[in-house]
């Protein structure tokens, strides 16, 4: 009796003391798991890791790689380091829909799981020898739409934008941010009227005649950040073509490169562009007169260096721009990119038909945009500029995805 009393002790002890401590260790491993997943999914929204980048769909085993090159690899930093008793760990990400997860669908998910042993020093001599603890976190990367539209960055212009004439601004899904503590930082006039989920002022606002926003505005708003402030600028070599001028009813085809001198597109002449970063050192672009550009998946980087003065984009007269931006990469969603580093008096200006045409984001942060003409139906757009001047009819829809302006916010947060 006193040995079997001694067995059902030791019995008791074990679970008490053995199924105690996997508990703690079960603990451990989920928080250790958690914080894996979170920190891989912080790492590919900071540094663009995609399934370009990592092979997903295929499960990734920890090694302890320092520093880290992937989420995969950040992640198992996280998911190993808590020891003793050493903890291992895999890695698993992909795009699809997340497993076992209803009600979030996130761009991009990644799963952690954590595992250790335990010795059971009770429940060994009843055949118990080891606990295997494992536990399981999922964490994404999910896109948000970004909140405006129209981006007014300067923070003192007089009729930062302006609205004149009978024009007409609709931006459906989004709003208007004004950065410019003038008293006339937002500017309509005539019979002009602004459409847009929201209108937020730093400044004041001039509406005057028969013209109206809807909704009121929100005058005495606080600043907003550049949303592009961190996109990197392209790096570029020598000239590739200088001066690069079509014209006189020709047609031509040009690929990226280093536009020295710019383009100029100019008559009855239509220049066709194959996708990707066109550096425009100097010169600007220019489509004049009954002009035609054909540019999908393509984004301008305007600039100047090494004796060329950077200058405008000009789209003129009845010139017509067929114009998408880059629907991948770094520049996904931007159409003109204008170095920061540089300023020039002459505004950007796209008139008549062109407008309509162009998909993705007009980013002109220290010069100024006139917008002319009007826009057939509501485009996938966004102006970000120093200041936006529209006499005519501009209709910008939000972009849900990104893919079309590249403004989205994204956020990495633990689903499961």
């Amino acid at each position: 009796m006193a040995s079997f009393s001694l067995m059902l002790l030791f019995a008791v002890m074990g679970l008490a003391v053995d199924l105690g401590w996997a508990y703690y260790l079960k603990m451990r491993v989920q928080t250790a798991a958690d914080a894996a997943a979170t920190a891989a999914a912080i790492w590919a929204n900071t540094n663009g890791d995609s399934c370009a980048t990592v092979s997903c769909g295929v499960t990734y085993t920890c090694i302890g790689t320092t520093p880290p090159t992937t989420s995969l690899q950040a992640g198992c930093l996280y998911a190993t380091a808590d020891g003793p008793p050493v903890f291992t760990g895999t890695m698993i990400e992909n795009n699809t829909a997340p497993p076992g997860v209803s009600g979030n669908s996130p761009s991009l998910w990644i799963k952690a799981t954590v595992a250790t042993t335990s010795p059971n020093f009770f429940l060994f001599g009843s055949g118990y020898q080891v606990a295997n603890i494992a536990a399981q976190a999922i964490a994404g990367v999910t896109t948000m739409p970004g909140a405006n539209c129209i981006y007014v960055l300067s923070p003192s212009a007089a009729q930062a934008l302006a609205v004149t004439g009978s024009s007409n601004v609709t931006t459906t899904g989004c709003g208007v941010f004004i950065n410019s503590s003038s008293s006339t930082a937002l500017y309509v006039t005539g019979s002009s009227h602004v459409t847009s989920n929201t209108i937020q002022v730093h400044g004041g606002a001039s509406i005057t005649g028969s013209s109206s926003t809807s909704p009121a505005p929100t005058t005495g708003a606080g600043t907003v950040t550049d949303p592009l402030a961190s996109l990197p600028a392209p790096t570029y070599g020598a000239c590739d073509h200088t001066n690069y001028t079509i014209g006189n009813g020709k047609t031509g085809s040009m690929g990226p490169g280093v536009y020295c001198g710019g383009i100029s597109v100019t008559g009855s002449a239509t220049l066709n562009l194959s996708a990707g970063v066109y550096i425009l050192n100097g010169g600007g672009l220019t489509v004049s007169n009954s002009g035609t550009l054909n540019a999908p998946n393509v984004m301008f980087y305007n600039t100047g260096s090494a004796g060329h003065t950077i200058a405008p984009v000009s789209v003129t007269g009845s010139g017509i721009v067929n114009m998408s931006a880059p629907s991948s990469g770094v520049y996904k969603g931007i159409a003109f990119f204008q170095d920061r580093t540089l300023t020039y008096s002459t505004h950007n200006s796209i008139a008549n038909s062109g407008s309509g045409n162009i998909t993705g984001t007009y980013y002109f942060p220290t010069t100024g945009f006139d917008f002319t003409g009007s826009s057939a139906a509501a485009v996938y757009a966004a102006f970000v500029a120093s200041t936006v001047s529209v006499t005519g009819s501009s209709s910008l829809k939000n972009d849900n995805t990104g893919t079309y302006t590249g403004l989205t916010r994204t956020l990495s947060t633990l689903i499961q």
